[in-house]
């Protein structure tokens, strides 16, 4: 059911803080749409660190739901995709309006079943930026079929936490959606857009929209969605039957206690024939009692090291290492995801102070503010810190002590980390450092 809210704000704050402008200048198909993002989900974790990404065209193609078989489609899509322009129109800190264009990929080559890809660097660190892009989920990437609810997902899943979308006026929705310059009486927009594209992403994502109109007098100015999750979808990717997960070497690796990920790769990399073959020997060791520790772990090194029948203490040599090899691997993930999860805390409160500052700064006139800079820098320790002050401004990382110190001088109040991360139900930093750190430890023995 449609609700209204009263009041109409087209403030610039609510733009640059909710929604940071990330607008496509040309229409994208669902299926442009889909690989955008599937191939932004593959490329994240070292999206500002590495020039070149690598994707199988066989998993590419599972994880967006598409034939595989059909490459001439997939590279005209994803030509469209090079040929596409992105705009970002956001408010700097300063509280002028920025505008940039670029293109959503710079390069992108498909042979021997790999898609090899590159993102212009600006680009990358804008789309690595937590606050800009919010990775789409597998299983709502593969079941979306329109280009419309792509949008309307994207936009709104990353609210999710939050209960309801920034108010967009109509010419941003339009903008959003790709419409511009069409469906100019609300009535159709809402008819043959926003409806068709709320009750696909209501049915078939892990969350539930609601559309709020705002009115400016007698006529709707602005929109605003309500989100909330779905209790009806599971968030798990790529559970469907398929070539892939139709084989018998498949299903034989889920039996054994093999992730379903690593499972379809493994088919993919090494053939059917091959992985039964190791599935096989796995079996029989485990029958023979020489399988001491973790069967997946024999399971793996058996597939990857290419193991043979051979005589059972070698096995369980081989099965000892492999155990070992396995637990440090783990201890290496528990660690990256601890250094993330402190690394965008550390991010976040910083932005957050920034903001405070801003409520103090963004008042005074030029004059006074050239002034205060000035006298920041003054006592800065070196032209390194200067420079960075001069690109990043109040935000910036390595003036960060020095920063508030300054501007705690100047009467505001800044909240410690860990009272900002109580408030913001995140995990106190001293605790994230120590779990850190034991985790070094460990990694050192």
């Amino acid at each position: 059911m449609v609700r209204e809210i009263k009041e109409y704000n087209n403030d610039k704050q609510i733009l640059k803080k909710h929604v940071s402008a990330i607008h496509s200048v040309a229409d994208l198909t669902a299926l442009q749409r889909k690989l955008v993002n599937a191939l932004l989900y593959n490329a994240y974790d070292t999206l500002v660190t590495e020039r070149d990404h690598h994707i199988n065209t066989r998993i590419l193609c599972d994880m967006i739901g598409f034939d595989s078989k059909n490459t001439a489609y997939l590279k005209e899509a994803l030509v469209g995709i090079v040929e596409t322009v992105m705009q970002f129109d956001i408010m700097e800190d300063d509280g002028e309006r920025s505008w940039e264009a670029m293109s959503l990929l710079t390069y992108v080559k498909v042979k021997g079943g790999m898609c090899t890809y590159r993102y212009e660097q600006s680009l990358a660190e804008k789309l690595f930026h937590p606050d800009i892009y919010s990775k789409i989920n597998l299983s709502v990437l593969r079941s979306l079929r329109s280009s419309h609810a792509l949008v309307l997902y994207e936009n709104c899943n990353r609210y999710v936490g939050i209960g309801q979308t920034p108010v967009w006026d109509l010419g941003l929705f339009r903008k959003l959606m790709s419409v511009e310059g069409r469906y100019k009486e609300f009535k159709f927009l809402k008819r043959d857009v926003i409806m068709p594209a709320m009750k696909e992403v209501n049915e078939h994502s892990n969350i539930q929209v609601e559309v709020l109109t705002v009115r400016k007098g007698r006529s709707v100015a602005a929109l605003q969605f309500t989100v909330k999750p779905n209790p009806q979808m599971a968030l798990i990717g790529m559970d469907d039957e398929d070539e892939i997960s139709s084989t018998a070497a498949y299903q034989a690796l889920l039996k054994k206690g093999v992730s379903k990920t690593l499972a379809r790769s493994w088919v993919i990399d090494y053939g059917e024939a091959y992985v039964l073959d190791k599935v096989d020997l796995t079996t029989s060791q485990v029958a023979n009692g020489k399988i001491k520790s973790s069967t997946a772990g024999f399971l793996k090194a058996a597939i990857e090291e290419d193991f043979h029948n051979e005589n059972a203490e070698k096995q369980k040599r081989l099965d000892e290492v492999q155990t070992a090899k396995i637990e440090l691997k783990s201890l290496e993930r528990q660690r990256e995801v601890l250094k993330a999860s402190q690394k965008a805390q550390e991010v976040s409160y910083r932005m957050h102070c920034g903001d405070l500052i801003k409520t103090v700064w963004t008042p005074l006139p030029q004059t006074q503010q050239d002034e205060i800079r000035t006298e920041f820098k003054r006592g800065l320790g070196g032209r390194i810190y200067v420079d960075a002050f001069n690109k990043h401004g109040w935000t910036d990382i390595l003036c960060a002590s020095d920063i508030r110190s300054f501007w705690e001088s100047r009467g505001i109040t800044f909240p410690s980390p860990a009272e900002w991360a109580n408030e913001n139900g995140a995990q106190d930093p001293q605790a994230l450092k120590a779990q850190i750190d034991a985790l070094d430890a460990q990694l050192k023995k």
